[in-house]
């Protein structure tokens, strides 16, 4: 987890959560950005993916099934164009297009993303978008992941509204009964393959999926699970931008951007210490001058009590630093930290304003 705290700290500071009880923090994180080309190339990416891919200005998606001569049968077709319809405005109407972003954004920094896809009884489907740090995952002999464990905060309001206060722990009834409903709670979810199971059964503990929420701590002590259910298919969302080996978690853009992110944080803060020592070096001044307040700002005046050979302030040294070279030198980081993150691509295909284009051109560049 240390190479995604220093792209977290050095790219996209509020994202990343590897203490659970990191939130809702107001305080500042920005302090070791002081060039934001690497944020402002991750906006760029994110932007593209979203407008390119899962735009919900367009029809970006349609359904298909694997038998062709089947697909040209009419009232497939109708019943194919209703569902994707229907799947359209569920989309709409739930928070899908206003997670999408977010998970665009955690795959260019960390090159793995994560969300969890609920059932809701009024808009059918809701995200739960997660940040890295707050989960850990495995996958199956095919290297798909199957397996999810996250642990993240309720206040007692919360855990008593949603899994009911006869399933929780003695102490959130405490909090509860003493009217502390702010208190916070650690939960615990955890998402796997079920081992044991009866197929022809169809109620939640027998799902291919088993989902589980509990109270941290409390599992030593015997408790139940606060809720205990299960899922047909894997209900996680899980993109990975490029998968090595055998590893898990994924590698991504902000990998690749990382040593030049601090390469660029360091130089523009030796350009600013350049700047300061060239403009208010450090002072020398003779002894006699002890004692008395000397004025730096621009058109002030020093008096002294006597002047005499070497009596005066003057710089203990001189600056040379060639501030057109290391202009130079930042600018090439900057150029490869858009590289990385291609943003060359993604601005050339928003920049394009042809008039004469033809709608295949611009669907064929939505497929790019």
């Amino acid at each position: 987890m240390s190479e995604y705290r220093d792209i977290a700290r050095y790219l996209t500071p509020r994202r990343g959560r590897f203490i659970h009880t990191d939130r809702n923090k107001g305080g500042n994180r920005q302090h070791s950005i002081l060039d934001s080309t690497g944020t402002y190339a991750l906006h760029i990416l994110q932007a593209g993916m979203m407008s390119g891919a899962t735009s919900p200005a367009r029809p970006w998606f349609r359904l298909a099934i694997p038998d062709k001569d089947l697909m040209d049968y009419g009232p497939v077709k109708i019943w194919l164009n209703d569902v994707t319809l229907i799947m359209r405005d569920i989309f709409a109407r739930s928070n899908t297009y206003r997670t999408l972003p977010g998970m665009y954004r955690e795959l260019g920094a960390f090159g793995t993303a994560a969300d969890f896809v609920d059932n809701n009884f009024d808009n059918v489907i809701h995200h739960h978008a997660m940040t890295i740090g707050e989960y850990r995952m495995s996958t199956d002999d095919l290297g798909y992941v199957d397996t999810l464990y996250r642990k993240f905060d309720m206040t007692v309001a919360q855990v008593v509204r949603k899994f009911g206060y006869e399933n929780c722990s003695m102490r959130t009834r405490n909090l509860w009964d003493n009217f502390n409903y702010d208190a916070w709670v650690t939960i615990v979810h955890a998402t796997e393959p079920r081992r044991e199971r009866n197929p022809k059964k169809r109620d939640a503990v027998n799902m291919p999926f088993s989902s589980c929420y509990f109270e941290e701590g409390t599992e030593e002590q015997g408790k139940p699970f606060l809720s205990e259910s299960g899922f047909e298919e894997f209900p996680f969302l899980v993109p990975r931008w490029d998968v090595i080996g055998g590893d898990i978690m994924g590698s991504g853009p902000g990998s690749e951007a990382l040593g030049d992110l601090q390469q660029l944080q360091h130089e523009q803060m030796r350009k600013g210490q350049g700047i300061d020592f060239q403009t208010r070096p450090p002072m020398q001044a003779n002894g006699q001058m002890k004692g008395n307040e000397a004025n730096m700002l621009p058109g002030g005046v020093t008096y002294f009590e006597q002047a005499g050979q070497g009596v005066g302030l003057s710089p203990a040294f001189q600056s040379s630093l060639r501030l057109d070279y290391l202009l130079q030198d930042i600018e090439d980081v900057r150029k490869r930290i858009k590289q990385c993150f291609h943003s060359d691509l993604f601005l050339m295909l928003a920049n394009d304003n042809r008039s004469n284009i033809t709608a295949r051109e611009i669907a064929e560049r939505h497929e790019e």
